[in-house]
């Protein structure tokens, strides 16, 4: 039996937060969208992919965090965790901005330092004190959780990545002008 290389796409910000005037106006003010390329990070659809990959070398995690990748698996947006986590730091960094306690590029600095570190935790690159990535109690179940049949393979995961269609440029339009 083999690992499920399947990939899909997780958001880094939650979708509810454009949802939010607080958030919202901060997201975009700075230029983020939550259909953007760069909200999103693949992640491995099944739980005992990722936890076969937590059972690797440290530098195995770090080059697909380098890649772009999270190693933790999708888990969609089902668990408002992190929206409940962010909520309450876009409206601390909304009240400062409409008080004058930030100026402009203070909050502008203070929105982005925060999709930074969401940008860390969706990848599974922030670890708690204990040394696996900080995520949902969802997620750390399912993976705790989750019975790999046997060892990452690398090979068979970037061939899984670059045999999906999501990961092709887009063919150009470059018909000759007469």
């Amino acid at each position: 039996m083999d690992l499920d290389y399947n990939f899909e796409l997780q958001s880094v910000l939650p979708q509810v937060l454009w949802q939010t005037s607080e958030s919202k106006y901060l997201l975009d003010r700075i230029g983020i969208a939550y259909n953007m390329t760069a909200n999103c990070v693949p992640a491995f659809s099944d739980p005992a992919t990722v936890a076969a990959l937590w059972r690797e070398p440290d530098n195995a995690r770090a080059a697909m965090i380098k890649a772009g990748w999270s190693i933790l698996p999708y888990e969609d947006e089902l668990d408002p965790w992190k929206a409940r986590a962010l909520h309450p730091l876009f409206r601390d960094i909304y009240s400062k901005l409409k008080t004058g306690a930030y100026h402009d590029k203070a909050a502008d600095y203070a929105v982005w330092d925060l999709v930074r570190y969401t940008h860390k935790v969706t990848t599974g690159e922030h670890l708690a004190a204990n040394g696996k990535p900080i995520c949902s109690q969802y997620t750390q179940h399912s993976v705790d959780n989750a019975r790999p049949p046997c060892a990452f393979d690398l090979y068979k995961a970037l061939m899984a990545i670059t045999g999906d269609p999501r990961n092709h440029p887009k063919a150009r339009n470059e018909s000759p002008t007469q």
